[in-house]
């Protein structure tokens, strides 16, 4: 007579799920750590957003004051700078120079402020900008944030033209 022979069994060894487990945590490690470095990502975006719309609230103040106010340093440092700006709460050590240069002009002295810690100052003073025809806005904002504490700085510059820009 004939007798079947007998089937090997079928199953997996010691070693075959030691590997199955050492590629699963492996796939699972790299997963948390590109889960970590989206975060990072994420807060970057949101912290170089909140200081562009800084930057953007900043001009706004100065695109709807006139061509006395935005000469003059005292008042820029009295109704501009006298506060932070609104949406800058999700930024750290946050400090703001604003320069303010003749444009077209062959006057190179420049008007700087500065705000930082929660005060603001002059730095220099041109009291014959109100004499040009236009100027050169530039707005610095410099704050610590992600990746890792690191300095980071977005600035924004603008032409204002005496009149307006039809004139």
């Amino acid at each position: 007579m004939y007798s079947p022979r007998p089937s090997p069994q079928n199953g997996s060894t010691l070693i075959e799920s030691a590997i199955a487990a050492a590629i699963a945590a492996l796939f699972l490690g790299s997963l948390f750590a590109m889960n970590t470095s989206t975060m990072e990502t994420i807060k970057m975006a949101r912290e170089t957003a909140c200081a562009s719309q800084v930057l953007q609230q900043r001009i706004e103040g100065l695109r709807i004051a006139n061509w006395h106010q935005i000469t003059d340093a005292d008042w820029i440092l009295e109704n501009l700078l006298n506060t932070d700006a609104a949406g800058g709460n999700g930024l750290k050590n946050v400090s703001e120079t604003l320069t303010l240069l003749p444009y077209g002009s062959s006057s190179v002295n420049a008007t700087q402020l500065e705000r930082a810690n929660g005060s603001a100052r002059i730095v220099t003073r041109n009291s014959s900008l109100l004499t040009e025809n236009a100027m050169k806005v530039v707005w610095v904002i410099n704050y610590t944030g992600a990746p890792n504490e690191h300095s980071s700085s977005r600035q924004t510059v603008a032409i204002l033209a005496k009149g307006g820009v039809a004139k």
